[in-house]
């Protein structure tokens, strides 16, 4: 009688877990428009799940700066990929929520800073020579109208950001040729076309005292209230995107 021998048994996976470093969390920017994933930190790590392991990534998660890509069992238990052993345990006290909800980010609306120093007040004035228009500020119903029918050509070359008040923030060239207020951009500040900061030259001080890290766009308004939009909450212009974007959830964006 031949001897028996034994079969391994690979364990059944019931979704794939990525970790990535914290202080890469930006990157998730990218991706928190794709469907059912959850988020959870633990002080050094960010924990991305809610991806069936059957599935293959899809090739936004794939670009993401992941320290690892786990495949977890139904014990929370963490394998790498082709091993039949756990190398760890998923920590069971960590708090998830969707992406979506944790990337979203009230911005503050405040007013400018009557001087950025003791000397020189800081103002909007109207603009001798308007600059080219970098943004447009409209509202979502105007965004999705022309979302069903623009060629994909012109969507790819722009990104958005929407809020729960139903505005939207689109960056890129060409922008749309819909109702909105448009932008140009100086130093990734964004003034409204037909004016410009006085005294001029000031934009960099501003620069440097509201956004240090540029971390975020300032939008400016013509009345001097200002926003901050981060970066990683503008996400490409696709068609679905703009589909699944509904105000009051901040999907996929918030300004």
């Amino acid at each position: 009688m031949a001897p028996n021998h034994a079969t391994t048994m690979m364990p059944a996976w019931k979704e794939i877990v990525l970790q990535l470093p914290l202080h890469q969390y930006t990157a998730l920017g990218a991706v928190r428009h794709l469907p059912g994933l959850e988020i959870a930190t633990d002080g050094s790590s960010v924990w991305l799940k809610g991806i069936s392991a059957p599935e293959k990534l899809h090739p936004l998660l794939l670009q993401l700066p992941a320290i690892c890509t786990w495949y977890a069992d139904h014990r929370q238990r963490l394998f790498k990929k082709g091993d039949i052993t756990p190398t760890a345990i998923l920590n069971n006290t960590l708090t998830w929520q969707s992406l979506s909800q944790w990337l979203t980010v009230s911005l503050p609306v405040s007013g400018m800073p009557h001087a950025i120093t003791d000397k020189a007040p800081v103002r909007l004035v109207p603009a001798d020579q308007p600059e080219e228009t970098a943004a447009l500020l409209t509202t979502l119903a105007a965004w999705r109208t022309y979302g069903e029918t623009a060629p994909l050509v012109r969507l790819q070359r722009l990104s958005f950001a929407a809020d729960s008040q139903g505005r939207v923030l689109i960056i890129g060239y060409p922008l749309p040729a819909i109702p909105g207020r448009e932008y140009t951009s100086v130093q990734q500040l964004l003034l409204p076309v037909g004016f410009t900061l006085h005294p001029a030259g000031i934009a960099p001080l501003i620069r440097q005292q509201l956004d240090p890290e540029k971390e975020y766009l300032l939008l400016f308004h013509p009345d001097g209230n200002w926003e901050r939009i981060p970066q990683h909450a503008l996400v490409p212009a696709t068609r679905r995107g703009i589909r699944a974007t509904h105000p009051g959830t901040a999907q996929p964006e918030k300004l």
